[in-house]
């Protein structure tokens, strides 16, 4: 069930993988000429896609998310609002989510001061492990590293079998001008992966940036009910709708707003109401080796 956290940004980010390119052109094109050649388009999407998530990992930032509660057995639905400072690290499991807000009051400082020591235990042990890493044990987590990278390829090549990508028109997105795409299941192609199969269940459209060929939103609707664990476990019904948004930020685009609405049911009986909401904003110029710095270490 932890699938579904991650729901929007499976949806989202397979699009962008698909769609977002990056700036090419310098003036506005007349609203009567012809829409860019589609496998170019979308070849340089495929070529920029690891250069944006890159860009983002050097960024710290807050985030703003609805909690999510999927266990079957217990609570289920959406629930209050909390607010994190988010440290990206190259470490595993070592980006930091300093809890600040939840439910609109200020989490208490004692609190807080708990999470970092908490942290910087982790963080302190990480250390450590690097400075008496030998060669062996640096190659190792050089090829677990090599080996998410082939699955991140992986998931791209995944995406671009699913769907197919149709340019449809001219519109704008928050006042920007931009190129809509389509996306919908390929008929008969099969998923390789949970994330593909759950993907797959959807359709929809993406506003790219006009001239920056950026991906400004995209709009995903499940056409069918999405199942979990062959439908015993949860179901998703049709027509609920994942959205994603990104927005000029520090000189370049970063995800802004990840949206899931939907209705379900776990256990077969249990009906689930979703509206679930990330945001993230106040994005600052970061590296890891700044952390220590930013929490006021000594």
């Amino acid at each position: 069930m932890r699938r579904l956290r991650v729901f929007g940004w499976v949806v989202g980010l397979w699009v962008l993988a698909a769609a977002g390119v990056f700036s090419r052109l310098d003036a506005q094109a007349p609203a009567s000429a012809p829409l860019p050649e589609a496998e170019t388009f979308f070849a340089e999407a495929r070529a920029r896609l690891t250069g944006n998530d890159v860009m983002q990992s050097r960024f710290s930032y807050k985030e703003r998310s609805t909690e999510l509660n999927l266990n079957p057995f217990g609570r289920m639905g959406t629930g209050p609002v909390v607010v994190a400072e988010v440290y990206p690290s190259p470490g595993d499991g070592l980006t930091y989510r300093r809890i600040l807000e939840r439910d609109g009051r200020p989490v208490p400082a004692a609190e807080i001061a708990e999470q970092d020591r908490k942290f910087r235990e982790r963080y302190d042990e990480w250390g450590k492990q690097l400075a008496r890493e030998g060669q062996s044990a640096r190659d190792a987590r050089l090829k677990k590293d090599a080996e998410m990278r082939q699955k991140e390829l992986g998931q791209l090549a995944e995406a671009i079998d699913l769907f197919d990508f149709t340019l449809v028109g001219r519109s704008t997105w928050e006042g920007q001008p931009a190129i809509v795409v389509a996306f919908t299941p390929k008929p008969n192609a099969k998923a390789r992966t949970r994330d593909g199969r759950l993907a797959q269940g959807f359709a929809g459209r993406a506003w790219i940036h006009e001239f920056q060929y950026e991906v400004l939103h995209v709009n995903a609707i499940a056409v069918d009910d999405v199942t979990f664990g062959y439908g015993m476990i949860a179901r998703l019904n049709s027509g609920s709708v994942v959205e994603f948004t990104r927005r000029w930020v520090e000189g370049a685009w970063y995800p802004v707003e990840t949206r899931f609405q939907g209705t379900g049911r776990a256990l077969i009986f249990r009906r689930v109401v979703l509206d679930y909401r990330r945001s993230y904003y106040d994005y600052h110029p970061y590296s890891p080796e700044q952390l220590p710095d930013r929490l006021g270490w000594k």
